[in-house]
């Protein structure tokens, strides 16, 4: 028997939460700074939630795959990538939310003038 099987389980069930949070995450961080149809918030809701839970899932019934180093491994590389680009999106979203509040600003537009001047868009 594997004497690392333990930390390895371990290991894969905490990224495995950690990456869950993240999918858990977008519709606070990254869903409020765009502008989405009804049937694509459906398509996406349904694709975050369903990926958080395959990982809740994978966290709270280790598997056999768990007791490989590779998956622990890769599902630690996936929750560092997960969280990076969530804040980094995050980060991006906000600043081009910024630039653009600046601009309807300087050019003297009301909200909904500037959201007629861009064809409806926020």
């Amino acid at each position: 028997m594997d004497n690392h099987r333990g930390v390895v389980d371990i290991v894969f069930q905490a990224a495995n939460l950690v990456i869950a949070a993240g999918y858990g995450a977008i519709p606070f961080l990254v869903l409020p700074h765009i502008r989405l149809t009804r049937l694509a918030l459906a398509f996406g809701a349904g694709f975050f939630a369903l990926c958080g839970l395959t990982h809740v899932g994978m966290a709270v019934s280790v598997h056999h795959l768990a007791a490989s180093w590779f998956w622990a491994l890769e599902h630690t590389v996936q929750a560092v990538c997960t969280w990076g680009f969530l804040v980094t999106f995050h980060l991006l979203l906000r600043r081009a939310n910024r630039l653009r509040r600046d601009r309807i600003k300087m050019a003297g537009l009301s909200p909904g003038q500037a959201s007629a001047a861009a064809g409806g868009l926020p």
